[in-house]
């Protein structure tokens, strides 16, 4: 799912209730997607070490995830969350609910 406009990891952070994040406040977010659908840009969460790897290796540029105990791939960004998969749903309604706003203002007659 795209983001537009863009969003950036502070922005989703604190919307999110993060524990912290890991990498540069401004960077951008452009998409969420499920760890197999992803592409750089995107946000995604994983909540298990046994898919952190998965996670962290992926085309996501940015990870919600439940430990700070790993490191940040070069060019990525963390959200640190007690509850990756709340969070991640969170934002997934949030987004819902702009796309929705967005269609009413712009083209109330396709709604």
């Amino acid at each position: 799912m795209k983001i537009n406009p863009h969003t950036t990891l502070k922005c989703v952070a604190d919307y999110a209730g993060a524990k912290k994040i890991i990498g540069d406040p401004n960077f951008v977010i452009s998409g969420l997607n499920e760890i197999h659908e992803v592409e750089p840009g995107d946000i995604t969460f994983v909540d298990h070490p046994k898919y952190y790897s998965k996670a962290l290796n992926s085309l996501a540029t940015t990870i919600i995830i439940n430990s700070e105990e790993v490191e940040c791939p070069e060019g990525k960004a963390l959200i640190v969350h007690d509850c990756p998969l709340d969070a991640f749903k969170s934002l997934i309604v949030l987004i819902n609910v702009i796309c929705y706003a967005f269609v009413l203002i712009l083209e109330p007659t396709k709604v």
